[in-house]
């Protein structure tokens, strides 16, 4: 008899498997503030929108 059943594992691969992609762009454009992340603004659509007016203030977008 065979078992069918398939397993899956799930995982946050930002920060966990590779680096926070917004730590390398807060590196690259200079803006320290896009190193902000869901440890410090735990609402993730906040963090978001956080990010967006940051880049929009600096005149760039993703």
């Amino acid at each position: 008899m065979t078992d069918d059943r398939q397993t899956i594992a799930c995982l946050d691969l930002e920060g966990v498997l590779v680096p926070e992609i917004w730590i390398a762009v807060a590196e690259r454009t200079g803006i320290d503030a896009l190193r902000r992340t869901t440890r410090d603004e735990p609402d993730y659509d906040v963090l978001m929108q956080y990010r967006l007016d940051l880049l929009a203030e600096h005149g760039l977008g993703l």
